[in-house]
């Protein structure tokens, strides 16, 4: 992602942190979801850059496995810990670098 990328993230990463004034779980729900949506966004690109520069997809079943564990996790972290995390808001919080990705690709076609 470039810098145009993640500066649409920080704006959609900003107005999900807004929900605080709803209710504090929901923003607590979104901010973790947004760390581990650019944590596994930071994973998958470097899992491409190597299988790029190895020109071998070997190991792709169990990254894409890794991955959606870390979100199963943190999702069932959010459901057993509902005083202080909201599932809804953490799933959508899972999706911002996707959603940043999509907007600025519709944003700035080149």
């Amino acid at each position: 992602m470039t810098e145009k990328y993640w500066r649409i993230f920080a704006v959609i990463a900003a107005v999900g942190c807004l929900s605080v004034f709803l209710k504090w779980q929901y923003a607590s729900g979104y901010v973790l979801g947004c760390i581990v949506s650019v944590i596994t966004y930071k994973i998958l690109e470097r899992f491409c850059h190597n299988a790029l520069k190895a020109r071998n997809s070997s190991g792709t079943l169990g990254h894409f496995m890794i991955n959606f564990g870390i979100w199963a996790a943190v999702l069932a972290l959010c459901a057993v810990f509902d005083q202080y995390f909201n599932v809804i808001a953490c799933a959508i919080g899972l999706t911002a670098v996707k959603l940043s990705i999509i907007i600025g690709s519709i944003l700035y076609r080149d």
